[in-house]
This record gives C-alpha cells, sequence and structure tokens, in this order.
C-alpha cells in the first residue's frame, strides 16, 4: 500500500472548517483501508485525538506566528523539516489540504524529489481574505501583498498533476488560476453522526454555523432577522462561530433591537454541532461567495431546511424549492420574505427536507467521497 504525505498546516481538533473536516475524515479513511499517512500540521499536535490510527503519523512544524505572516513563515518552516524527512523516508505522492500556503509547499517538494502531487481545492480564492481574517496589513502594502500570494497559488497549480475540487465553482476558479488537469471531489457528511432528530418538535429556531467575514454575509442574515422579530415573536437566531466581524453584528443585533434574541455562541467543537443543528428548524447562511459550503450540507444531513445564495458552490447541491431555498445576496428584506414563508408553510418545509437527506445521502457520504480520492490517485499514476 503506498504511502502518503499530507500538508494540513495547523488543524485543531476544537476548530475545524470545511476544508479541515474533509482532510480528517479522508485521512481517517485512508488509513483504515491500509494506506500509510505522514500528517504535517502546525505547532499543535492535539489532532492525534482524532486521528489516532496505526497507519498514521502526525508531524508537528515549529513556525513563528506573526500576525498577517502565517503562511510565509509556516511555508518557510515546512519545507525546510519535510525536505530532511524526505531525504530519510520515501513517500509516493504529496497531498496538500488546500493551495494556500500548503499547494506551494507541495509543488517545491515536488519539482524536487520527483513526486506526484494532489491537491484539495476548497475555494481557491481563499488568500484573498487572510488580510481580513488576520488582520490589518497597512493599505499601500495589502496590493503588492496579494500579488505575492497570487504567485504563490499559481505556482501551486501549475504545478499540480490533479486537482481535486470540492464543486464546479472551486473548479472553474483553479483552471482559471493555472491548473491542468481537475476532477470534481465534493466536501462530504457523516451521516452516522448527522442525523435527523426523532423527536423534534418544530418551533422557529434559526441557527448558522460560519466564520464571522463578509464573504458569509452573516450581517445580512442579522438584519433579516430584524424582520422576521417583528412578524413572529417566537423566532431566535443563534450563531455560531467567530470571526473578525463579532463585534459589528453584536452591535448591530442592539440596534435592531433585537439582542435578546440574537445568542453568539462562538466556536463549537465539530463533535457538538450535530446537536446544535438538530435543535434548528431552519439554517440560514445568506452567502456572498462559497467554495462548498459543508455547513450546508451538514444542516441538510440534519434534516434542517436551509435558505442561502446561489453563490459559488452552493448551486452544486441547493436547489431552489426543492432541496433549499435560494434568495438573492445583499438583500435582507428578501431573506426575510424567505424565512417567514419556509415557516407558513409546514409541507413545503417537509418536502425539501426529505429531498435534501435523500440527496445528502446519495451523494455526499465521506466513504464516497474517500474513493473518489483514492481515484484520483490512481488517476496520476500510483494504484492501491
Amino acid at each position: 500500500m503506498k504511502r502518503i504525505l499530507i500538508i494540513c498546516g495547523d488543524l485543531n481538533p476544537n476548530d475545524l472548517g470545511g476544508a479541515e473536516v474533509h482532510i480528517v475524515e479522508v485521512i481517517k479513511r485512508l488509513a483504515h483501508l491500509g494506506y500509510k499517512i505522514d500528517v504535517f500540521v502546525g505547532i499543535d499536535d492535539s489532532i492525534k485525538s482524532v486521528l489516532d490510527h496505526e497507519n498514521i503519523s502526525i508531524h508537528t512544524v515549529k513556525y513563528r506566528q506573526v500576525k498577517n505572516l502565517y503562511s510565509v513563515f509556516y511555508a518557510r518552516a515546512a519545507l525546510k523539516q519535510i525536505r530532511a524527512f524526505l531525504r530519510e523516508n520515501k513517500v509516493d505522492i504529496v497531498h496538500s489540504k488546500q493551495t494556500y500556503p500548503q499547494g506551494y509547499i507541495a509543488a517545491k517538494l515536488k519539482r524536487e524529489f520527483g513526486l506526484s502531487f494532489y491537491q484539495t481545492i476548497q475555494n481557491p480564492l481563499a488568500y484573498k481574505e487572510e488580510l481580513v481574517v488576520k488582520g490589518g496589513i497597512m493599505k499601500m502594502m495589502s496590493f503588492l501583498w496579494l500579488k505575492f500570494a497570487e504567485r504563490w497559488v499559481k505556482f501551486a497549480m501549475r504545478n499540480t498533476d490533479l486537482c481535486g475540487c470540492v464543486s464546479s465553482y472551486s473548479e472553474e476558479k483553479a483552471i482559471m488560476l493555472g491548473a491542468k488537469k481537475t476532477m470534481i471531489i465534493p466536501n462530504g457528511v457523516d451521516t452516522k453522526i448527522f442525523h435527523p432528530s426523532t423527536d423534534r418538535v418544530g418551533g422557529y429556531k434559526i441557527v448558522t454555523t460560519s466564520t464571522l467575514i463578509p464573504r458569509n454575509g452573516i450581517d445580512v442574515l442579522v438584519r433579516a432577522f430584524g424582520h422576521v422579530a417583528r412578524g413572529i415573536p417566537e423566532a431566535t437566531l443563534e450563531i455560531a462561530g467567530e470571526g473578525p466581524m463579532e463585534d459589528e453584528l453584536s452591535h448591530l443585533a442592539k440596534e435592531l433591537g433585537v439582542e435578546d434574541r440574537v445568542k453568539f455562541l462562538g466556536t463549537l467543537p465539530h463533535k457538538m454541532v450535530p446537536d446544535l443543528l438538530r435543535s434548528a428548524d431552519l439554517f440560514v447562511r445568506p452567502s456572498r461567495a462559497e467554495g462548498f459550503g459543508v455547513s450546508f450540507v451538514e444542516a441538510m444531513a440534519c434534516g434542517v431546511p436551509v435558505i442561502t445564495c446561489p453563490s459559488g458552490g452552493i448551486v452544486d447541491f441547493v436547489v431552489d424549492g426543492e432541496t433549499g431555498i435560494l434568495v438573492k445576496p445583499d438583500d435582507p428584506k428578501g431573506l426575510a420574505e424567505a424565512i417567514e414563508a419556509v415557516f407558513s408553510d409546514v409541507g413545503k418545509l417537509e418536502d425539501m427536507k426529505n429531498n435534501a437527506l435523500k440527496m445528502v445521502r446519495e451523494r455526499y457520504s465521506w466513504d464516497k467521497i474517500t474513493n473518489k480520492v483514492r481515484e484520483a490517485y490512481e488517476v496520476i499514476g500510483h494504484r492501491s
């Protein structure tokens, strides 16, 4: 069986986003299938508690954690450490969790050691958000920084043997950035953990799980909830996630007079997310952009209807009126009307829940996703 080196960056079991869940679930299943996996993470090795298998080795990378320069310092330290590892160990494939900076690191190693290189593509334009998420560099420097980051991304794309893109949107952007060979391998969901409640009593609870950054549109959701709250006194909104917009969103809720009905839960460990979703009557995230949106699929698997926008990869699984509701981006009033309409039509609610649940079970199980990753490994010349 083949040996795979996977470059992940920081991987904290209590803070797993869509990209992190994808790589963790695939690694677990590959290990059970007999693959030998070497996983290079960041300073923290607590992911060992999740990736506990004799075929998995976790390697930490010590690097300087400097605001706004995480990627540069991680890449420099990881390259030095992995080069030393590869001089002593033979691996068959290098696999990067995403493009920036992991894909750049993998591309350099491919060229130096003659490795086959597979890359998981989530949102290949996410590097443009780093300045927002990590804090502000002076505006006059940001343009140069983005150009520098773009060079790394394009270098990774040009040198990848195969890009496994999580959506048609991600595939389109990967090709735009120079990817030569692609296939769609979506994010998935563990339907043994994310499943509907058997004793849920209907109500008016809206939930979202989201990093609090502009592209996720949570400001639009809070404004829409201001409208909904006036018409449905029992309605509540719970927001799980953290980010640079948290204070702004909290002030907005106060401004709209709904601060007592909007709860900010912070970042939840991934194992707590299923119970939160099962407690909800509706999942709403009016995204302005989305590589895939695993949170929506997790909600669907829990039997919770979703409302969102036709942004990026969302259109791969949300069919308006069938598996969810699509509204225009940046339209709080339209979003509020959609929420109210769903709450008032119990029959439509049940049909959407059943359609979405059927689709998730057929297309997005992690076993199926892992088999597609194995197929990708075979495509680049390493048959298991």
